[in-house]
C-alpha cells in the first residue's frame, strides 16, 4: 500500500482535538517534525502552530499555496479551488454528520427510529421467505453441491 497523504504545505487539514475541534485549515509551514503553522481563514481557524499529532490529513491540497503564504493568498486558493465542498462529499465527513445528528436525537426521536427499523426488518423477513418460497422448486445451492450433508 502506497502513501499519498504527506504532510506538505498547502494539505487541507482537520483539526482533531482543542477547542477547534473538526474545523479545517491549511499547512503554511512545516516548522519541525512535530509542529506545523495552519491557517483556515475561511472556516475560523486563526494562524497558528499546532502539533501533527492534533492533525487528521486530508486527501485535498491546494494548489497555489506556497510555503509561509499569507492568508490572503491561502484565502484566494480556497476560493478557487473549494476544498470545504470537496471534503463535505467525502465518506469522513458524511461519518460525522451522521454521528452528530444521532447525538441530536431526542428520546423519542430514538423510538420513531426503531419502530421503523422494525418495520424495516418485518418487510425484508416477509420478502426473504416469499424467494425462498419461490425457490422450493429447486434445490439451494448449498445441497445441490453436497457440501453440508452428513452421510
Amino acid at each position: 500500500m502506497v502513501l499519498t497523504k504527506f504532510v506538505e504545505v498547502g494539505r487541507v487539514v482537520k483539526i482533531n482535538y482543542g477547542p477547534q475541534e473538526g474545523k479545517l485549515a491549511t499547512i503554511v509551514e512545516i516548522l519541525n517534525d512535530k509542529r506545523v503553522l495552519i491557517d483556515g481563514p475561511t472556516t475560523g481557524v486563526q494562524r497558528q502552530v499546532i502539533p501533527i499529532r492534533r492533525l487528521t490529513l486530508t486527501k485535498f491540497n491546494l494548489k497555489g499555496a506556497t510555503r509561509g503564504a499569507r492568508t490572503g493568498v491561502i484565502t484566494k486558493a480556497i476560493k478557487k479551488n473549494d476544498p470545504i465542498a470537496q471534503y463535505q462529499n467525502t465518506l469522513a465527513a458524511k461519518k460525522v454528520a451522521k454521528k452528530a445528528l444521532r447525538a441530536k436525537l431526542t428520546d423519542f426521536d430514538r423510538f420513531r427510529v426503531m419502530i421503523l427499523r422494525k418495520r424495516r426488518s418485518a418487510l425484508l423477513s416477509t420478502q426473504l421467505k416469499a424467494l425462498r418460497k419461490n425457490n422450493a422448486g429447486g434445490k439451494p445451492a448449498a445441497q445441490a453441491k453436497g457440501g453440508n450433508k452428513k452421510k
